[in-house]
């Protein structure tokens, strides 16, 4: 992935290049590195673009808005080959010939797009939090009274697990992004997001994201909000797996209640 124009190279030649090989990504990996060369000057053409038209006021905002727009960019041009000369609902798709047009005329469009949905992520990450905090708490209540009842070594066993395949859950969310999985740059990100998870429970002791401190593995630093925004995710989707298998270990609230209220001498009507 190239972070920064490539020296003695005009936006206008990425353009000319994107505009002459579109045809080559019409079968998804037939050509990856055509692909990837199309997807990066994309990416380096929206964020010289919206940086120029002072698009964000945060300029850490940039690298995630030319990820979003870059991408949807790249599949509207492959779609627009698939069905080019096509009759959809009435109307006749003609060629996009100039992608700088193109971009051009998405480029505020993309940006409320971008906002509504990063919005909706960090709406999303609260509530999650928020949930898992009350959760937290409510289960450690529990705690004893599980243990008593050995249930307690079944949801430690079950979290081991759940953290020995929290890779998976990792890729899950890299996926969406316009990388492959043995790329250099997919790495980078994962470790990244690693390290930051890493750091956090040995600071922390807990997952909790520092935004004061975001560590980037051979990563530009422009990068730093974007690998905040998926460590969030993560975290969000880790909160979510870990709550969804205490449910499925879950003892009726009722009967807990029971043993943690209990007095000695007092007896139970274990029919109820």
């Amino acid at each position: 992935m190239l972070w920064k124009k490539p020296s003695g190279m005009r936006y206008t030649e990425m353009c000319q290049y994107i505009d002459e090989n579109v045809p080559k990504i019409l079968t998804p990996g037939a050509n990856s590195a055509v692909e990837d060369t199309i997807y990066n000057y994309l990416w380096l053409l929206v964020k010289a673009l919206a940086i120029k038209k002072h698009m964000f006021q945060n300029f850490s905002d940039y690298d995630g808005y030319a990820f979003y727009a870059a991408t949807r960019l790249f599949f509207a041009l492959r779609k627009n080959q698939w069905n080019t000369g096509k009759v959809i609902k009435g109307k006749e798709i003609r060629p996009i010939k100039s992608c700088l047009n193109y971009t051009k005329t998405l480029l505020y469009p993309m940006k409320i797009e971008y906002q509504q949905e990063s919005y909706r992520e960090v709406i999303d990450e609260e509530f999650v939090s928020k949930k898992f905090d009350a959760f937290s708490l409510k289960e450690s209540l529990k705690a004893n009274a599980m243990q008593a009842q050995g249930i307690h070594y079944t949801y430690v066993d079950s979290i081991k697990n759940l953290f020995n395949n929290c890779n998976m859950i990792l890729d899950r969310i890299l996926d969406r992004l316009p990388f492959n999985k043995d790329s250099i740059d997919y790495k980078r990100i994962k470790i990244s997001i690693l390290l930051n998870c890493i750091n956090s429970l040995k600071v922390k002791n807990k997952l909790g994201l520092n935004t004061q401190t975001i560590i980037l593995w051979k990563l530009p630093k422009s990068m730093s909000d974007y690998i905040k925004v998926l460590i969030q995710e993560f975290y969000t989707e880790l909160k979510t797996e870990i709550m969804e298998n205490f449910k499925e270990l879950e003892i009726d609230d009722r009967l807990l209640e029971k043993i943690v209220s209990y007095k000695e001498g007092t007896d139970y009507n274990y029919e109820d």
